[in-house]
């Protein structure tokens, strides 16, 4: 049917063209035997549907418009989407009441937060509970933490930590985290459109987006923390680190989010793999895996039309030393054995792929990545990701 596969997602293809003297344009998205598709119109859909129909056997059930009053059931998340306030948002709320059912929710202590500091994760020499058990929770948690409860994300991690030797204390630990995504099991990821009285734009190759301020933004002023602004159709993505973290191998976490149109898109909180010898270390190994993921955010944007091709990626870092380093603007003996990580991050920057920016610690949002959170801290960080539903 003359679909062309994207470089940044080969499992997501698009058409551009004519239909009744008008252009259209068709997305769509497959997950094994699941597919997904975004139109400009609603011909354009059913000009798709017609030629599908013909060839596959499509369940009527399962095939329909999105809205918010008729969510629609895709890989486990439940999507609503409003075209006239231009709001998306999804849930998983039926995945946690299942796994909260399996673990007989009646007879667990009600929590308020993932994990806190006071919770100790000892690594035991061999096993002490059932590890397919333990396994298999940790496993249906780490779905539900990766597609829709970034707020979950650090603690699902500690969990993974222990799967080869876990204990009776971990899979207290397990059943807690499953306690507080039941609790709060109505949480949703929203993404709101700027002017709910315009359609999305799409940008040709070349074209202009009203972006950042045209005059170039000096090293002084990137080093002077700011709050960032949100700017339709234009993700901001945050990194950082927390330093030796790890109590067992006193290797640090990183923790990366990208925001676009007002809800994350994309996060991770891991272990790295090398012990940091400083905490500039640890925010520069951050930093580099967080280009890579800006990297493939920026050309899946692009490619979609939705982005002007060579606008710079805005990464938020909260430490200077890493700032100054990936800026290229000192030098360490120091540094000479992530050298290869540092040269990374100068090209990135040197050739506009992205930009680096100082925000204050107290707003950054990777930090709820990195390690646990105080009650008002961590209150404040999830109210930030993912919102309650409104009707």
């Amino acid at each position: 049917m003359g679909f062309k596969a994207l470089t940044g997602e080969p499992n997501m293809y698009y058409k551009e063209w004519m239909l009744n003297g008008k252009l259209e344009r068709v997305y769509v998205c497959c997950y094994v035997d699941d597919t997904v598709i975004a139109s400009s119109s609603e011909e354009a859909r059913q000009w798709l549907m017609s030629r599908m129909e013909k060839r596959f056997p499509v369940n009527a059930k399962s095939t329909g418009l999105i809205t918010y009053d008729t969510p629609g059931l895709i890989l486990s998340m439940n999507v609503r989407y409003d075209r006239e306030r231009g709001i998306l948002e999804f849930d998983q709320k039926s995945a946690i009441e299942t796994l909260a059912a399996r673990v007989g929710i009646q007879s667990l202590k009600p929590r308020t937060m993932p994990i806190t500091s006071s919770v100790v994760l000892p690594k035991l020499p061999r096993a002490e509970v059932d590890q397919t058990e333990y396994l298999s929770l940790v496993g249906a948690m780490l779905h539900i933490c990766q597609v829709s409860r970034p707020d979950c994300a650090y603690a699902i991690g500690v969990l993974s930590r222990h799967s080869s030797t876990p204990g009776h204390v971990h899979l207290e630990a397990a059943k807690s985290l499953i306690s507080y995504m039941y609790q709060t099991r109505d949480l949703r990821i929203r993404y709101v459109r700027s002017d709910p009285t315009s359609q999305p734009s799409i940008y040709e190759k070349g074209g202009k987006v009203p972006d950042r301020p045209k005059r170039p933004v000096t090293i002084e002023e990137r080093l002077v923390a700011t709050t960032p602004v949100s700017i339709p159709n234009q993700p901001d993505l945050y990194a950082d680190a927390d330093f030796g973290g790890d109590p067992i191998t006193h290797r640090s976490t990183s923790g990366m989010i990208v925001m676009f149109n007002g809800g994350p898109i994309s996060w991770s909180s891991r272990l790295q793999k090398l012990c940091a010898q400083s905490t500039a270390e640890s925010e520069i190994y951050a930093a580099t895996e967080s280009v890579k993921e800006a990297k493939h955010i920026q050309l899946l944007c692009e490619e979609c039309g939705v982005r002007a091709p060579g606008t710079p990626m805005r990464i938020w870092e909260d430490n200077n030393a890493c700032l100054q380093l990936a800026h290229n603007l000192r030098g360490s003996k120091a540094a000479r054995h992530f050298s290869i990580r540092l040269r990374f991050l100068n090209e990135a920057v040197h050739d506009k792929s992205v930009e680096f920016a100082r925000v204050d610690t107290k707003e950054q949002l990777a930090d709820g990545f990195t390690k646990p959170l105080a009650g008002p801290a961590f209150f404040s960080f999830r109210d930030q990701l993912l919102h309650k539903p409104d009707r």
